[in-house]
């Protein structure tokens, strides 16, 4: 695949150069894409939807009618270019959402003469020069990208059957699973030619149920660049998360005090917002609240965090970014001081310094070579502590455990840190353990304040993407009902 992405991509350089560009960019990319969402059959023998004799039947009948389900299936290959063209320090962009060389050139000639039409841009200096990339990329399994919908379907229905065995309890369960493999590449009149490919394996298993009157519902997930046979692990933890939610009792009172967020809480939060602050771009236009602060404290002395592109099984993990700059480890805060911010060629040229490679394109829902690159973390980690996420609620001794989704993490203000955000899996924690499940609840502060009031970081942690967090707890989030 990288010698045809090679080829269109220099011809679309010299077709550029020709219509009068002065600098051009061509990304490449091609995906092969399968994922099933399958929806368990248990809904039919426990959620009371087929009344009845056809109901009792479906009740008798479970062990067989549980694996069966509603599958919905979606496989194909997606492939594309975007380009940028430079004139006279204006820059015109187009995309193609085809490797044909005539729809290609098309492209190319729409970049040009938005480039020559529209105003220049006083802070761009020219596109990165060649560097060799890094020697090692991400994973790439071929098991994922030899995978049939045929063994798809057999892994969501087993998910399903997994989690619908834990608790009778269990009205309903669903397994979305996805296998991806890329193959992408960066060609420009800098001499620029290089590229990569990889694999992604995930899935997401959703479980509602019912007791009496009481409905509630939770979930779990996995990430991998590497295939996995074994999924019934998330699959049991999804529906362990769902039942132990029954029960829910109102907050007594508004609580502001220790707050404990379990990792994938917390990221929701630090995903948020974080990734926005740490963002050169953004603290140049006076949009993060880091500006002036570099070798200042922001956080705790017990928070360090590292965006590292070479992480060996890092789900952002290539050569090079989508720019073509290679790949590095970049220091953000060691032990609470403020070391460094993430940059992409356009950012880092105006401060006359190097990309520390983290130009992005991917943004979904739309075609990743749609997009013009935008800076994001490849894979950035916040340091883990040494105590268990049972040690961080025992430390607690009284206040709240925060799991889950958070509804509005991603309408917080990412430019102040505040947010607001609903828990619909929160317990209180009294005398050091976990006392009962709260109904849903509110959840407000501030990230960066914050994160000079982490007082435990634990030792649990997971990738969600782009981000791998451990569980923390912070002093003084405001919680009600």
């Amino acid at each position: 695949m990288s010698e045809q992405l090679q080829d269109v991509g220099n011809k679309a350089i010299r077709h550029a150069e020709k219509l009068g560009a002065e600098e051009t960019e061509i990304f490449l990319y091609a995906e092969n894409h399968a994922s099933v969402k399958f929806v368990g059959g248990v809904f039919a023998s426990r959620g009371k939807t087929i009344k009845g004799l056809k109901g009792t039947f479906a009740r008798i009948a479970e062990p067989w009618i549980k694996k069966k389900g509603i599958p919905v299936i979606n496989s194909g290959i997606k492939a594309g270019v975007g380009i940028r063209a430079v004139i006279n320090k204006a820059i015109g962009f187009s995309s193609v959402s085809s490797l044909e060389e005539n729809k290609v050139m098309e492209a190319v000639a729409e970049a040009v003469n938005i480039a020559k039409v529209r105003p220049p841009d006083p802070n761009w200096v020219s596109l990165p020069e060649p560097k060799p990339p890094r020697e090692k990329g991400g994973i790439f399994d071929d098991r994922i990208s030899e995978l049939g919908i045929e063994k798809m379907l057999e892994l969501c229905a087993g998910c399903c059957v997994s989690a619908a065995d834990v608790d009778k309890r269990i009205v309903q369960a669903m397994a979305m699973l996805a296998a991806d493999s890329i193959s992408f590449g960066i060609v420009n009149t800098k001499g620029t030619e290089v590229f990569d490919k990889g694999t992604l394996f995930s899935i997401y298993i959703g479980t509602k149920g019912k007791s009496g009157g009481e409905e509630v519902s939770s979930g779990d997930f996995m990430v991998s660049r590497s295939y996995t046979e074994n999924l019934q692990p998330v699959a049991i933890s999804a529906a362990k998360r769902t039942v132990e939610c029954f029960g829910r009792k109102p907050l007594p009172e508004k609580h502001v005090g220790p707050v404990v967020f379990e990792n994938m809480s917390w990221n929701q939060l630090f995903s948020a917002i974080f990734t926005s602050g740490i963002s050169a771009l953004n603290v140049q236009e006076n949009r993060s609240v880091f500006k002036d602060k570099l070798g200042q404290q922001v956080a705790t002395e017990n928070v360090s965090t590292i965006d590292d592109g070479t992480l060996p099984e890092g789900v952002n993990t290539t050569k090079m970014d989508d720019e073509g700059v290679p790949r590095q480890r970049t220091p953000i805060i060691e032990k609470g001081t403020l070391a460094g911010f993430l940059y992409d060629t356009y950012s880092a040229k105006r401060e006359s310094r190097e990309s520390t490679g983290n130009a992005s394109r991917r943004r979904d829902p739309t075609a990743t070579y749609a997009n013009q690159p935008v800076i994001r973390p490849s894979n950035l980690i916040l340091e883990p502590g040494k105590d268990s996420l049972e040690a961080l609620i025992s430390e607690a001794k009284n206040g709240v455990l925060v799991k889950g989704s958070l509804i509005g993490a991603f309408h917080s203000n990412i430019v102040t840190g505040d947010f607001s955000v609903t828990a619909e899996n929160a317990f209180k924690i009294e005398n050091g353990a976990v006392a009962y499940p709260l109904k849903a609840c509110t959840v407000g502060g501030n990230l960066y304040q914050a994160l000079n009031s982490v007082t435990a970081i634990g030792n649990d942690s997971r990738t969600f993407g782009s981000i791998i967090n451990p569980s923390v707890t912070i002093d003084k989030i405001v919680v009600s009902t």
